[in-house]
C-alpha cells in the first residue's frame, strides 16, 4: 500500500515562462499566461489519476516553452502514471539539466524532481535487506506445513530473522512490463531449532496494459524451503492475474483497483511419510480482492488504504489425511499517523511518514475424509484467526542512501480445530499465539 499525501500537483504549477520564449503572434505576457494554464491543466489530470489527458495539456506548453522544467517533471510524472519509468526517468534528468543551466533558481523543485526520479528508478531495480527479533509465545510454522502433526511445539522462544530481495524489470513501457526477482528469507530461533526456516526463492512475472484500466498477468514462482535445517517443501507455482483500475472519482470513499487470480501450484514435501500422511499433490486455487482509497477528512491531503478480499483453495494430495478445501476472507488497513494539530506532518517525527497498518485473516479448513488422527475418525475442521498490527516509522528517505524502516509487529492468532488425538486425548491443533517483533528493514 501506498501511504502519506497525495502530490499535490496543481500547487506545484506555479512556474511561469523561464525561457523567455513565446508562442508565434502573442505577447509574452499572454504566452505564460497560456503555459500556466495548461500546467495547471496537467497537473488536475495527474491529480484526478488521467496521465493520458496530462500528456495532451503538456504537447501545448512544449511548443511554446520547451525548455521548462515543469513540463518535463510533470511529463515524467504522466509516463510514471502508465507504467513507464524509463522515459520518466529520461524525463526527469532533463528537467534538472534545465535546472543546473539556469542556475538552480527552484530548489524545491529540483528537490521533487529527484525524488520523483528515485521512485521511477526502483519500478526498473530495487533492492531491500531486513532483519529483526522477535519473540513467540507458542513456537509453530504455520506456513505450507502447519497442518501437520508435530508443527506446533507448545513452546515460547526468541528467533533472529532476516530477509533480502531483489527486482529488476528490463521492459517497462505503457503497454507491458517483464520482471523478475529473487528472494531468501531465514528465522533462527534460539532454543527450538527445529524449526529453523529458510526460504530461497524467485519469480518471473509477465504484465499486459489494455488502455488505462485493464491489465493481464502471468507469474511464475518457485519456492525451496527448509525446516529444522532439513529440505521440507520445494513449491512451483503459476498465477494468471486480471487487473481493473478503476477512474479516480469524488467523495471520501473511492475505488482504486479490483484484482482476480487464479493459481496452480505443484508441491513437493521432501521427507518420509506414509502413504496415507503424504502430502505431495496439487493446490487449485482462486481469489477476488478489491481496493479502496479512503480520505477520512475531506479538508486533509492524507488518505487510508483498504483491501478486502477472499481465496478459495482445493488440496488434492497423493495420500489422504490432508486433502481439503480451504476458504480465506481477509481485509487489511494502512493509515498514516498524523498530527492532529498540524495535520500536515507526522507524530514523533514531524517531517518522517508515520503508519498504522492492521490486517485480519480468517481461515476455514475443511477436510475432505475422516482423519486418522481423531479419535473418533471424523472429518477434521480447522478455523484459524489471524491479527496483525503493524506501526512503521521511517527513519531515512534520501534518493542516494535509501530508505531506512523501523517496524513494530505484533502478530495474534488462535486456531480451533475438532481434532482429538487418539493416543493422549488432547487437541493438537488447538492453540493460540502472539508474537511480538521489531524489524528494520532498508531499501534502494
Amino acid at each position: 500500500m501506498t501511504l502519506g499525501p497525495r502530490p499535490m500537483w496543481w500547487a506545484l504549477a506555479t512556474w511561469l515562462s523561464l525561457s523567455g520564449a513565446s508562442a508565434v503572434g502573442a505577447e509574452p505576457e499572454i504566452a505564460g499566461s497560456w503555459v500556466r494554464t495548461d500546467l495547471e491543466t496537467a497537473a488536475m489530470a495527474l491529480e484526478l489519476g488521467r496521465p493520458v489527458d496530462a500528456l495532451v495539456a503538456l504537447e501545448a506548453v512544449e511548443r511554446v516553452e520547451p525548455n521548462n522544467p515543469w513540463l518535463w517533471f510533470y511529463r515524467g510524472s504522466a509516463y510514471l502514471r502508465r507504467g513507464n519509468p524509463y522515459r520518466a526517468m529520461e524525463c526527469y534528468d532533463l528537467a534538472a539539466d534545465i535546472l543546473a543551466d539556469l542556475g538552480h533558481p527552484d530548489p524545491a523543485l529540483a528537490e521533487t524532481i529527484r525524488r520523483y526520479r528515485h521512485r521511477a528508478r526502483r519500478e526498473v531495480f530495487n533492492i531491500s535487506l531486513s532483519a529483526g527479533l522477535a519473540y513467540d509465545t507458542n513456537v509453530s510454522y504455520v506456513g505450507t506445513g502447519g497442518e501437520t502433526l508435530g508443527l506446533i511445539s507448545g513452546r515460547s522462544d526468541g528467533k533472529f530473522a532476516s530477509s533480502a530481495r531483489i527486482d529488476y524489470a528490463p521492459v517497462a513501457d505503457e503497454t507491458q512490463t517483464l520482471a523478475l526477482g529473487a528472494r531468501l528469507a531465514h528465522s533462527w530461533h534460539c532454543s527450538v531449532e527445529q524449526f529453523n526456516y529458510q526460504d530461497y526463492g524467485g519469480y518471473l512475472r509477465y504484465a499486459r496494459r489494455f488502455g488505462d484500466h485493464w491489465e493481464i498477468t502471468l507469474r511464475y514462482d518457485y519456492d525451496m524451503m527448509f525446516l529444522g535445517n532439513d529440505s521440507f517443501l520445494s513449491n512451483h507455482a503459476l498465477t494468471p492475474g486480471l487487473t481493473y483500475y478503476w477512474a479516480r472519482g469524488e467523495g471520501p470513499l473511492q475505488l482504486n483497483r479490483t484484482e482476480l487470480y487464479y493459481q496452480w501450484q505443484a508441491q513437493d514435501f521432501l521427507y518420509e511419510t506414509t502413504r496415507a500422511y503424504d502430502r505431495d499433490g496439487f493446490v487449485n486455487s482462486v481469489a477476488a480482492e478489491q481496493w479502496f482509497t479512503v480520505r477520512p477528512v475531506s479538508d486533509w491531503v492524507w488518505f487510508w488504504d483498504v483491501m478486502i478480499g477472499y481465496r478459495f483453495d482445493y488440496i488434492a494430495t497423493e495420500g489422504r489425511e490432508f486433502d481439503r478445501m480451504t476458504h480465506d476472507f481477509y481485509t487489511g488497513l494502512e493509515m498514516p499517523l498524523v498530527n492532529p494539530s498540524d495535520p500536515a506532518r507526522y507524530l514523533i517525527l514531524p517531517d518522517k511518514e508515520l503508519t498504522f497498518a492492521f490486517s485480519a485473516h480468517w481461515e476455514i479448513d475443511d477436510y475432505r475424509n475422516r482423519s486418522l488422527m481423531d479419535r473418533a475418525r471424523r472429518k477434521r475442521s480447522d478455523h484459524i484467526t489471524t491479527l496483525t498490527f503493524c506501526v512503521a516509522q521511517v527513519l531515512m528517505d534520501d534518493p542516494d542512501y535509501g530508505r531506512l524502516v523501523l517496524r513494530g509487529i505484533v502478530d495474534w492468532m488462535d486456531a480451533e480445530s475438532n481434532i482429538v488425538a487418539r493416543r493422549t486425548l488432547t487437541r493438537p491443533f488447538t492453540y493460540d499465539k502472539v508474537v511480538y517483533g521489531l524489524q528494520l528493514e532498508w531499501s534502494w
